[in-house]
């Protein structure tokens, strides 16, 4: 039951941001361009924008933060999250980079928000499957090998029909 409660909640922020975002990547996209147009560069990307590049992390954190609030793969999603948000966490809050206390203080908050984004959805990752799951598969792999051992006893039924059927033909 808490499991059920905990990944949508969890994923809520994912959602929130992720939107945000896609929505509003200008903001973002000036954060962190000091650090990736440099990267980009370097890797022979320049026609590569860094507002594109937030806008797809935004509508991937949407889609794995869906994943992992509707438990399709959780642990998938959460590793993913995971990789999202510590790329979040390095490159918008660098707060190594500050000189101004007040400043450096509130990068080193956001910063730590978002590893404790890390923290959460590998625990989240690690945390399983519900009972629910893990008795629908039960239940279709218990589905899935009777309706096998059903189509081995028809294939069994129709070589026997079709040896009966070629040692009347031999008799006639």
């Amino acid at each position: 039951m808490l499991r059920a409660l905990a990944r949508p909640l969890l994923a809520s922020w994912f959602v929130y941001g992720g939107v945000q975002s896609y929505l509003e990547p200008e903001t973002r996209a000036a954060r962190v361009a000091p650090t990736v147009e440099p990267a980009l560069k370097e890797l022979g990307l320049e026609e590569v924008k860094t507002v594109d590049l937030v806008k797809v992390h935004g509508a991937a954190s949407v889609a794995l933060a869906a994943a992992l609030a509707l438990s399709r793969s959780p642990r998938a999603a959460a590793l993913g999250l995971a990789g999202l948000a510590g790329a979040t966490a390095a490159l918008a809050h660098p707060f190594w980079k500050e000189e101004d206390e007040t400043r450096k203080e509130e990068e080193l908050e956001q910063f730590l928000k978002n590893l404790s984004l890390v923290g959460g959805v590998l625990l989240a990752a690690t945390a399983g499957h519900s009972q629910r799951h893990i008795d629908r598969k039960k239940a279709r792999k218990a589905k899935a090998k009777e309706k096998a051992a059903e189509a081995k006893e028809k294939e069994k039924e129709a070589k026997a029909a079709l040896k009966a059927a070629g040692s009347k033909k031999r008799a006639a």
